[in-house]
């Protein structure tokens, strides 16, 4: 049983512009398919939830943390 992520305000507001759901975030972070590294400290996830293309980046010290997420 996974911890739930935490949420910074500019990943919630993304994740609103781009009508990306929680649960599409956290296939991302339970289920990449691609995990490469981001800038200053961090990683960029990448899955195909539901067949959509999602990206979202965390920390590599709290990588639990959703910074921010895309499609």
């Amino acid at each position: 049983n996974k911890k739930r992520p935490i949420y910074t305000d500019h990943a919630l507001e993304q994740m609103a512009d781009r009508g990306i759901s929680k649960e599409e975030v956290e296939f991302c972070l339970n289920e990449p398919e691609i995990t490469r590294p981001g800038e200053r400290s961090t990683l960029i996830l990448t899955a195909h939830p539901n067949g959509r293309f999602i990206k979202i980046v965390v920390p590599l010290k709290q990588p639990r943390k959703i910074i921010t997420a895309a499609d």
